[in-house]
């Protein structure tokens, strides 16, 4: 590794850790970004920075997209001219909020959290050849470490729906939901308190 190359962050896990976790909902499983929901939450679960953003749908919409994502964003106003200017505005954001982070979650973040940061770094690689999340966490991996199914059918996902009012497939809803069970694997790996 040279010395201009992305140093790990590898703080100790603690009640003053803080997830910056960020869900996107597409046109179907490989298609166009469309709306997008991040939090900067701690263990408590208090949000410190959020981003929301909402870009219209391109092309004909996916039909599980249209039945189980479009009714959770009826109220999620368009923010965001293309796909292009969403992207562009989230990645302000992450830029400005990284920091203020411990690690980046995503809950199961192949192919649609992974491409999207790709095509975020891709719009200037020389500058933003760097600027990526190391290490990125998956909430899936933490969930099977502790035990759990990493699906909608896991008992902790469960359990940390019912602490709150949250609606599937709203980005910002999902990202506070990951967040919120990460730090209960945690706790149940007895890494927090």
């Amino acid at each position: 590794m040279d010395s201009q190359s992305k140093r790990a962050k590898t703080p100790l896990l603690g009640s003053q850790t803080k997830l910056l976790s960020f869900d996107l909902e597409t046109n179907g499983l490989h298609g166009e970004a469309f709306a997008v929901g991040a939090v900067v939450m701690d263990a408590s679960g208090e949000v410190h920075n959020r981003f929301v953003g909402r870009a219209k749908i391109v092309g004909q919409v996916d039909a599980w997209v249209e039945n189980n994502v479009v009714p959770s964003i009826k109220g999620m106003a368009i923010t965001h001219k293309t796909y292009k200017d969403l992207r562009e505005a989230f990645w302000r954001w992450y830029l400005a909020a990284e920091p203020e982070s411990d690690y980046v979650l995503v809950n199961n973040g192949y192919p649609v959290e992974y491409r999207f940061l790709l095509k975020c770094q891709e719009e200037n690689l020389e500058e933003r050849y760097w600027q990526h999340p190391f290490p990125i966490l998956d909430l899936s991996s933490l969930l099977i470490q502790v035990g759990e199914t990493p699906s909608d059918k896991s008992k902790l996902l469960a359990e940390v729906m019912s602490s709150g009012s949250f609606s599937r497939h709203n980005p910002l809803d999902d990202a506070k939901i990951a967040a919120l069970a990460a730090f209960r694997a945690f706790q149940i790996a007895g890494r927090i308190k």
